[in-house]
């Protein structure tokens, strides 16, 4: 007990309404003292702590507005924003400073750190720093259930999507084809078509019978996929092993091997081998420790609601929320997944 509870002769004190009053606000100061300096939930808050989410309406922005909420929670007296953004931008703003929080997926930030990103093509990103891991994703190549197409060398003479040049999709999936000893004019021979479609382009096209695949790196199971089976079931192509070990040694870096299961999509009677990555969240390395763990700690610490935000945050346990990040963890974070035993993966990316 502090000493400023004990009187100094060891005896109980003559407790007279006066004395009372004032030993209670003494004790009170300095308690509340002590707890400002001790507590990391009373450290003073950023005066600003802008998150970058994704396109209105998608699965980042959901999830950016969602860590907003409870953010403004965590630190009631900063201004928290939610900005648009995805994987590539978010890195951007948040290597520059000018957002502190970003959403962004393993195999993108691999690709920034070694300056391999299109919208990185000047310089490096490896100022920044893991603190959760979110949800999965990988990548898929959709087709109606009941199609011929089983296999990457069946596309060749199909109508299929794979975003536009120079995004995350379009160039996985040429680095896919290339595994395959194929090119984009390989699949366009006997009248095939590479189309260069919007993801809700590409969606649409596939719901209505006008596309025979379309391939992403996207979420599992997506919530737009979902929604284009209200039209036909969709299943996922399985990539062979040997070709899935060889797109992880010349492309894989923030890429691992995963399978989507049976059932994933209504189609999808038989598992599916892919190549998957993680979606974290993550901050510039000059956020100070304190706000880190904050950060971390408030997501951790009212997980459940958190998870309301979206499905896909079901994802997040004690087996997931310090691994697959491959950037180095913010030593704030790194600090708090100590205290509660979780396990962290070494940075893959230093």
């Amino acid at each position: 007990m502090p000493d400023y509870l004990h009187h100094s002769s060891g005896r109980t004190p003559i407790m007279t309404h006066s004395f009372n009053r004032r030993a209670v606000i003494a004790a009170t100061a300095a308690l509340a003292a002590s707890l400002s300096l001790a507590t990391p939930s009373m450290a003073e808050d950023p005066d600003f702590l802008n998150i970058g989410g994704g396109p209105s309406g998608g699965t980042f922005n959901v999830v950016a507005t969602g860590l907003g909420d409870l953010m403004r929670e965590t630190f009631p007296d900063s201004i928290i924003g939610v900005q648009p953004g995805g994987s590539g931008p978010n890195l951007l703003r948040v290597s520059a400073g000018d957002a502190d929080l970003g959403i962004t997926s393993a195999s993108n930030a691999a690709d920034a750190w070694a300056g391999r990103d299109p919208a990185t093509p000047e310089a490096p990103i490896q100022n920044v720093r893991g603190l959760m891991s979110f949800f999965p994703s990988a990548i898929q190549i959709w087709v109606d259930a009941s199609s011929d197409i089983y296999t990457v060398e069946d596309l060749v003479g199909r109508q299929i999507s794979a975003g536009q040049p120079g995004q995350t999709s379009w160039n996985a999936f040429n680095n896919l084809l290339a595994i395959y000893d194929m090119t984009i004019e390989d699949l366009e021979a006997d009248g095939g078509q590479v189309h260069h479609l919007s993801w809700a382009e590409s969606q649409n096209a596939l719901r209505d019978g006008q596309l025979d695949a379309v391939m992403w790196v996207a979420l599992y199971p997506h919530s737009t996929v979902l929604a284009t089976e209200t039209a036909r079931p969709i299943r996922v192509l399985s990539l062979d092993e040997d070709h899935v070990q060889e797109y992880l040694e010349l492309h894989g870096a923030g890429f691992a091997a995963v399978n989507l299961p049976v059932g994933l999509y209504a189609g999808q009677t038989e598992p599916a081998l892919s190549v998957g990555t993680t979606t974290f969240l993550f901050a510039n390395d000059d956020m100070d420790d304190e706000t880190a763990y904050r950060v971390t700690s408030s997501i951790w610490n009212n997980l459940e609601r958190f998870q309301q935000t979206h499905a896909l945050l079901q994802y997040i346990n004690e087996d997931t929320a310090g691994r697959g990040m491959f950037v180095p963890i913010h030593p704030g974070a790194a600090r708090f997944y100590d205290e509660q035993g979780i396990a962290v993966d070494d940075a893959q990316l230093n």
